[in-house]
């Protein structure tokens, strides 16, 4: 049978079950489980052995990694078993399920950064925005205004908007350290928890503009009851100061084929190789 011939016969096939009521067989749903991990100066903290073995407790099949390079990714990848993205920043995806496509992106005048790799027909971005200008500081040592706190979010608000317009339309997954606190966190209700402010936090704000929801704030939106801070396991005191504890790790999805089954913050305690938790969200791809 030519070709030809075999593409005509499945189609009178699907007609012919069209037309006798029997219906063809559903796509299986996938399970994409995010690990959205700062992995802390290339795993330098606690060694790459320990990367992969945290990554292995965690149950995640997807992982969105920053503070990457120096062959970290390709060592933890190796040793997972696991198909990676290598663009050489500090960046990377890593993932049991294979991929189908990779592609990456920067911008010279923020100096924004993303790569994504497609996997189960969805496009899973990781990123890591600019440090610089900590917002939480801005508040809580500095008791600087709303307006100046907003002035100085500038190019990480840039970098944000950059990068979810770069993402389209289409179903994807966006994972990692914004370095920046959620708008649905800073609100009036949990200002005692944010030494006295409300702030609608633009970086957060870039991605639910174009249409992501933020998967813990899904599951989890009380932000008083269920803070899930993620800066800082290990970093409480700032020059004898309280460091600002936060949730500045994110995972967050668009589109109706994906639906958030479950999210938490993962790690912590003796051995964890990170100062930031990671961000664990479990999703089922239709």
């Amino acid at each position: 049978m030519t070709s030809a011939k075999r593409r005509l016969a499945g189609v009178l096939a699907v007609l012919l079950l069209t037309m006798t009521g029997v219906a063809t067989p559903a796509a299986a749903a996938t399970n994409l489980t995010v690990l959205s991990f700062n992995i802390w100066m290339r795993g330098s903290h606690g060694g790459i052995g320990s990367v992969v073995n945290q990554i292995r407790a965690s149950g995640a099949n997807v992982v969105a990694l920053s503070e990457t390079g120096g062959g970290a990714t390709e060592a933890i990848a190796d040793a997972l078993g696991w198909q990676h993205t290598e663009p050489g920043w500090d960046i990377d995806v890593i993932s049991a399920l294979p991929i189908q496509d990779t592609d990456w992106k920067s911008w010279n005048d923020t100096g924004a950064r993303a790569i994504t790799a497609k996997i189960a027909g969805v496009w899973v971005y990781a990123i890591h925005l600019d440090y610089t200008k900590y917002g939480p500081y801005n508040a809580c040592f500095d008791k600087d205004s709303v307006s100046t706190i907003l002035a100085d979010e500038t190019n990480r608000r840039r970098q944000a908007e950059q990068i979810a317009e770069w993402t389209g339309s289409s179903p994807g997954i966006v994972a990692g350290d914004l370095n920046s606190p959620s708008h649905q966190d800073w609100t009036a209700a949990a200002k005692s928890r944010h030494c006295g402010y409300e702030v609608a936090w633009p970086t957060t704000k870039a991605f639910t503009a174009r249409g992501f929801t933020d998967s813990y704030r899904k599951l989890r939106p009380d932000p008083v009851a269920d803070p899930g801070d993620t800066w800082s396991p290990v970093v409480k005191d700032n020059q004898g100061r309280p460091e600002p504890q936060d949730r500045i790790d994110f995972v967050f999805y668009r589109g109706g084929s994906i639906t958030p089954e479950s999210t938490r913050t993962f790690g912590g305690g003796t051995g964890w190789p990170s100062d930031h938790l990671a961000v664990l969200s479990s999703f089922t791809v239709s």
